[in-house]
């Protein structure tokens, strides 16, 4: 038994030496560049990050608040992938609280159904809601 450890390390030291003599001996320079920041003429718009409004805009009037729905499959098989998408919009919202101080109502989350139907009919209702 003894003298199978001795071979078994004999020829696993082999190895390692060999594995160590393959290994190049060439070290790789580190090259860093150096770039100047852009300048800047004009300080950016506050708003900027909201866009250029080439979709529209939604107004919300002082007092009211901003509507946020969602859809998910919250229902049948998939149910646990909608349900914690549904628990993370609530906390989100529950955590960040009013948006630029106006209130936010996310009414009831809307099922899909984890269909294409499901999902138009949902939508419809979102969109046909006035309030």
């Amino acid at each position: 038994m003894k003298k199978r450890v001795s071979l078994l390390t004999a020829v696993l030291l082999g190895f390692a030496l060999i594995a160590g003599a393959c290994g190049s001996d060439s070290v790789e320079e580190e090259v860093t560049a150096t770039t100047a920041a852009p300048t800047t003429t004009a300080a950016p718009e506050a708003d900027a990050h909201l866009g250029d409004g080439s979709l529209g805009e939604v107004r919300v009037d002082a007092g009211e608040a901003i509507q946020i729905r969602s859809l998910n499959a919250i229902s049948g098989d998939v149910a646990f992938l909608g349900v914690p998408n549904e628990n993370g919009i609530r906390m989100a919202v529950e955590d960040y609280g009013q948006i630029h101080g106006f209130d936010v109502d996310l009414g009831v989350g809307m099922d899909d159904l984890c269909s294409a139907d499901g999902g138009q009919a949902a939508a419809s209702i979102i969109v046909a809601n006035e309030d």
